[in-house]
């Protein structure tokens, strides 16, 4: 599985990363193609994360499949986040500071969730719109509190693991706001360009 390759679309303050894979123990072969528009939901109602999947048979190069990949996608990053929090956390964890509410959140909190025993999460969004839908959604869900965060600093202050997943090119989580043994998932940072934490963080 070679490295993600990314294309950049300037124009259109996008990207798409094409994620090829051939896994010769299961003769199984494919590609992902996953492209991110940040003002996707804004301007044309549509998702900033569209994933497509496409099998392959390894023996005749036809395709099998063709799929949307953008369910697999979120799953598939939430798992990630999932697992490291189990590693990585400290026992006991039991606040999650969620700095970024969009789609992917959903799927960050469902796995966090299974690893930990939550008490508390705590969100934030520059959109309130998001947050707002985020808050109302999870509560349904959710037996914990969930709490709306008037900015970011007070987001991951007390938080024991922290997530954040925002587009952002430059630092928005300052390394003294982050308590000693806190653990953290830094989804947006996917690219090079892409920065959510201080370098010291």
């Amino acid at each position: 599985m070679p490295p993600k390759v990314y294309i950049t679309i300037k124009k259109y303050n996008g990207d798409f990363r094409v994620m090829p894979s051939y896994l010769e123990n299961l003769d199984a072969a494919g590609v992902k193609v996953v492209n991110v528009h940040p003002n996707n939901q804004k301007l044309y109602g549509k998702p900033t994360v569209i994933g497509t999947i496409v099998l392959i048979d390894p023996r005749t190069g036809a395709p099998i499949s063709i799929m949307s990949g953008t369910h697999i996608t979120s799953m598939r990053t939430g798992a990630a986040s999932g697992l490291a929090t189990k590693l990585l956390a400290r026992e006991g964890s039991k606040i999650l500071g969620l700095v970024g509410t969009g789609a992917q959140a959903r799927t960050q909190l469902q796995a966090i969730n299974q690893v930990l025993k939550l008490e508390e999460v705590k969100a934030y969004d520059t959109s309130k719109e998001a947050l707002s839908s985020f808050i109302e959604e999870t509560k349904k869900e959710y037996k914990m509190k969930i709490s709306l965060c008037q900015n970011i600093e007070e987001c991951v202050s007390q938080a024991d693991v922290i997530t954040v997943v925002t587009p952002t090119t430059s630092p928005i989580i300052k390394d003294d706001w982050i308590s000693k043994g806190t653990h953290i998932n830094a989804i947006g940072a996917d690219a090079q360009g892409k920065q959510e934490l201080e370098p010291s963080s």
